[in-house]
C-alpha cells in the first residue's frame, strides 16, 4: 500500500482537487487548502520547486474510511492492529531510491503556512530513528523549520524520539535518522500511535495494511524505512548543536513558544521517478485526526473498561481536535459519565474538556452536543478539577510547569428525572 493508489481511490470518489497553476509556497498553498479544507489538493506546479505538493491527505472522516479500508467499525479495527503488531517483510530494492543527491531543501516545496511562523517548515515528514543497541525503529511525526539547504530544527517532545536522542547525546553521539515523505496515511496514523519504548510503529502500520507492508534498510545508516515511499532523506540529529525553533502556528491555531531545539543535518535524498511531496496544514482537519484519531482509539478502549456500551468517541475541530473530547456512552447509573471523564484522561493526558452523552447525541454534531449540554447538564453534573498536568499546546497553562484545569460535563440524560427526551431534531 503506497501513496499513488490512495490517490487514485481518492480521485475516483471525488475526494482529490488538482492545481495546476503556479502557486507561492508562501501563504499561497495555506489558502488552497482552507478553501479545499475537506479534500486532497494536489499542486502539480510550485514556485521554486519542480516536484508536486500534496496535502489534506487525509482531511475527513470519509477519507479516513478510504484509508482503513474499513467503512463500519474503524476504531475496533484500529484497536485490534494495536493489539495484532505484524513484522513486515524485508526487501532488498525499491524504487524510492531510483534516484540519489546530496540533500537540498531549497529544492523541495515547503511551505510558509502563516505570516508568524519562524520560517518554512516540514510537516509531515515520518522521522525514523532506531533505538540504541538495537536495529528497531521509532517512527514519529515532528515539525522541522527549515534554516538552510541542509539543515532544519526540528521540534522535539517528551517521547520515544527525545529519548533516543537524549541516549545517544549523553554518549556524544549524533542521531542517525531517516525523514520519510510521500506515504500512505496509515504510515502516519501508525507513527502518531502511542507504542512501549522499544517498539516499532511499523508492526502497526503493517498490521494496519493486513500485513501488506515491506520495508528496506536506508544505504548509508541501514535504518530500516517502508520500501515503497516518494522520499527519504539521511542524516542526523546533532547532539550538540541547538537553536531557536519557532514560532509555529500549531493544532490550536495559536503560535507555540519559541524553543532551544536541536539541529537535523540533512546528508542524502532519495526519491522515485516522477515523486510527489507531502505536507500538513496545521490547526485544520488533517492535523486534528492524524493527532486525536489514535488517541480517539486509545480512549474508547479504556473507557470501555468502565462501562459497556461505548457508542463513538470525537475530539472536536473546536477543541482542535486535541482538547475536547465527546462521548456517547449508555449510562447505567449517574455517576457513570463522571467515571468516563476520569478513564478519558487518563488515556489522553492532554485531554482538556470532556463532555459525555447518550446515544441519541450525534457527536460529530456540534449544535447536538451543544444542545445536550444546555439541556441536560446541571450545576451538579459538571466537575472541574484544578491544578492537573495539561497540554504543553494549551496557551491557558501554567507555562512553568503545564498545569491546568480539566472538566467533565455530564450532558445525559439522569435516570431518576424525566423530560430529557428530545422529541424534535436538533
Amino acid at each position: 500500500m503506497s501513496l499513488r493508489p490512495y490517490l487514485e481511490t481518492l480521485k475516483q470518489a471525488e475526494l482529490l482537487i488538482d492545481i495546476p497553476s503556479e502557486v507561492k509556497p508562501d501563504y499561497e498553498i495555506t489558502e488552497h487548502l482552507q478553501t479545499h479544507s475537506n479534500k486532497a489538493v494536489l499542486f502539480s506546479n510550485v514556485e521554486g520547486s519542480s516536484f508536486p505538493l500534496l496535502g489534506n491527505g487525509l482531511s475527513s472522516r470519509d477519507q479516513l474510511k478510504f484509508v482503513l479500508n474499513e467503512h463500519e467499525d474503524y476504531y475496533s479495527f484500529f484497536q485490534q492492529a494495536l493489539l495484532s503488531p505484524q513484522v513486515p517483510s524485508l526487501v532488498d530494492s525499491s524504487l524510492t531510491f531510483s534516484n540519489k543527491e546530496p540533500a537540498n531543501l531549497s529544492l523541495l516545496p515547503i511551505p510558509k503556512f502563516f505570516p508568524v511562523d519562524g520560517g518554512r517548515y516540514l510537516t509531515s515528514g515520518i522521522v525514523f530513528a532506531q533505538f540504541p543497541g538495537t536495529d528497531v525503529p521509532n517512527l514519529s511525526i515532528h515539525r522541522i523549520m527549515v534554516l538552510n539547504d541542509q539543515q532544519g530544527a526540528i521540534r522535539l517532545v517528551p517521547r520515544n524520539l527525545h529519548q533516543i536522542f537524549l541516549e545517544n547525546k549523553q554518549k556524544g553521539l549524533d542521531t542517525p535518522i531517516a525523514f520519510v515523505n510521500g506515504y500512505h496515511p496509515i504510515l502516519a496514523l501508525a507513527a502518531s500511535s502511542s507504542t512501549p519504548s522499544g517498539s516499532s510503529e511499523l508492526v502497526i502500520a503493517n498490521s494496519l495494511m493486513r500485513g501488506n507492508l515491506s520495508v528496506i534498510k536506508t544505504p548509508k545508516y541501514g535504518i530500516l524505512v517502508p520500501s515503497d515511499v516518494e522520499f527519504v532523506l539521511e542524516g542526523k540529529i546533532l547532539a550538540d548543536h541547538e537553536v531557536a525553533e519557532g514560532p509555529f502556528v500549531d493544532i490550536t491555531g495559536t503560535p507555540d513558544d519559541i524553543r532551544s531545539q536541536p539541529v537535523i543535518q540533512f546528508e542524502h535524498m532519495y526519491y522515485r521517478d516522477q515523486p510527489i511531496f507531502q505536507t500538513i496544514l496545521p490547526a485544520y482537519e488533517e492535523h486534528f485526526i492524524l493527532m486525536g484519531f489514535p488517541r480517539e482509539a486509545a480512549i474508547h478502549n479504556r473507557v470501555s473498561k468502565v462501562v459497556s456500551d461505548v457508542h463513538g468517541v470525537h475530539l472536536s475541530p473546536s477543541g482542535c481536535g486535541w482538547l475536547d473530547a465527546v462521548i456517547a456512552v449508555t449510562t447505567q447509573s449517574d455517576i457513570d459519565a463522571y467515571k468516563v471523564g476520569l478513564a478519558a484522561f487518563e488515556a489522553h493526558p492532554s485531554l482538556k474538556w470532556c463532555t459525555v452523552v447518550n446515544e441519541d447525541i450525534d457527536i460529530y454534531d456540534e449544535k447536538a452536543v451543544q444542545w445536550a449540554r444546555i439541556t441536560r447538564a446541571g450545576a451538579n453534573d459538571i466537575t472541574i478539577l484544578d491544578n492537573m498536568r495539561g497540554s504543553s499546546l494549551d496557551p491557558s497553562r501554567r507555562r512553568e510547569d503545564n498545569v491546568s484545569i480539566k472538566v467533565i460535563i455530564d450532558a445525559t440524560k439522569k435516570k431518576e428525572k424525566e423530560g430529557y427526551e428530545r422529541v424534535i431534531k436538533v
